[in-house]
């Protein structure tokens, strides 16, 4: 079995995809930056593109269905049967891991892996007590993801690892004023603020600039707010539009009601001079309390408009090193030498 020191760490990570913008997905490609140095095996429900080369790449990426783990959380009928047979053998001649770390989204391998450390990190996503309990805890994202964990299930807290949004800053195409506030999400539900958005609109000094996906304004924007005047749309936007939208808005503000770690807000704090968000996900962090260029509202999304800025200022300092990838990876293996 591998140390459990700087480097050389066996690490087996269940997602449910490989690749993409999401939320989900920023995370795992970011913990395999984060553990470049370790052989990391990734097994994922989907992967979008290539898979990913060079530094930080996977050694392995399975399809959830392979023969090493499809079938592997059956309990019942036939199939839990051939399971129960199967994954002891699975666990016992397959590679050991030093962590198994299970994403929400990801496939439930546990019964089939040999590991020291099992982490499920709930990505936003209320945990029960059955699907807590065969892990050694549930690897919270930020403080208040104890909303998520019940009673009776060890939890703790590691941040994912936070790197810059893109190493280049681009122009989008769309065409974007001199002045804007700022926000990107897919309204895939009413958790996101639509709502909330729909009543700035009619308050803001400024243009809001809307990244989301354009299969998004389709299916789930509000008629009010496709061709509302204080309203550009940015659809689709890559990496580095994004990082140059973050880098020129007065202001970025975040409608979202609730949040797993809340990558958005976590780009703001690194690349907006604003940020405008309610208490949830990284905000809670004890490190992020401080932080300056915060502006915290309540429930009602409503904060004091006049107070905003309505030009850029300069981007102030923040200590971000909480969130920094040496400080998931001394976590990791701060848990790891923790684990009997």
């Amino acid at each position: 079995m591998a140390g459990t020191d700087a480097a050389g760490l066996r690490i087996l990570i269940s997602a449910g995809t490989l690749g993409g913008p999401g939320g989900a997905q920023r995370a795992l490609s970011s913990i395999l930056r984060a553990c470049a140095l370790d052989d990391v095996d990734v097994v994922a429900r989907k992967v979008v593109g290539e898979p990913p080369s060079g530094p930080g790449s996977p050694r392995h990426v399975w399809d959830w269905r392979h023969w090493r783990w499809v079938g592997s959380k059956s309990t019942v009928g036939l199939n839990g049967r051939v399971a129960s047979v199967l994954n002891p053998v699975r666990a016992r001649v397959l590679p050991a891991y030093d962590v198994h770390i299970r994403l929400y989204q990801g496939a439930e391998l546990n019964p089939a892996v040999r590991a020291r450390l099992r982490l499920l990190v709930p990505s936003g996503n209320a945990i029960d007590a059955a699907t807590g309990a065969p892990f050694d805890y549930v690897a919270m994202q930020a403080p208040d993801n104890a909303a998520f964990v019940p009673d009776g299930v060890a939890a703790t807290l590691l941040p994912p690892p936070l790197y810059p949004l893109s190493e280049e800053a681009q122009r989008p195409s769309a065409d974007v004023p001199g002045e804007f506030y700022l926000t990107a999400f897919n309204p895939y539900g009413p958790v996101k603020g639509t709502d909330d958005l729909e009543r700035a609109v009619q308050h803001a000094r400024l243009p809001i600039v809307w990244c989301h996906s354009d299969r998004g304004v389709v299916n789930h924007v509000p008629e009010a707010l496709r061709g509302h005047p204080n309203v550009v749309h940015v659809p689709d936007p890559s990496e580095a539009e994004l990082r140059w939208l973050y880098e020129r808005c007065t202001a970025y503000l975040c409608f979202s009601k609730t949040e797993g770690f809340g990558w958005s807000i976590a780009d703001g704090l690194r690349h907006a001079p604003v940020v405008v968000s309610r208490d949830i996900g990284i905000l809670t962090h004890p490190a992020a309390r401080d932080l300056p260029g915060v502006v915290r509202v309540g429930d009602d999304w409503g904060p004091d408009w006049s107070a905003l800025p309505t030009r850029r200022g300069e981007l102030p300092q923040r200590d971000l090193s909480f969130q920094s990838p040496e400080a998931f990876r001394a976590g990791l293996v701060a848990l790891l030498n923790g684990a009997s």
